[in-house]
């Protein structure tokens, strides 16, 4: 087996969901978290790399009801995600 094919099956295998945490997001209404944060975790989470215990809290100025950030979230994530 050539040295490349053993270091990717190495990367591989150690590939594993992180340990329980949370993630606070400042400014969570920007356009950092809309391109690139938010979509990023989505497909972590996509690749079941998130662990099963794991927490986002998003603080920003702009006023938004749980319900319609959620929802500005989901829109973010189907315009810049994968």
């Amino acid at each position: 087996m050539a040295i490349a094919e053993q270091k990717v099956e190495r990367q591989q295998a150690s590939v594993r969901p992180g340990d329980p945490c949370a993630v606070v997001i400042f400014g969570a209404a920007g356009d950092l978290t809309k391109r690139l944060l938010v979509p990023s975790l989505y497909n972590l989470h996509a690749s079941k790399l998130l662990p099963e215990n794991f927490a986002v809290v998003g603080v920003t100025a702009a006023e938004f009801s749980d319900e319609d950030f959620r929802e500005k979230l989901t829109k973010d994530i189907q315009e810049f995600g994968r």
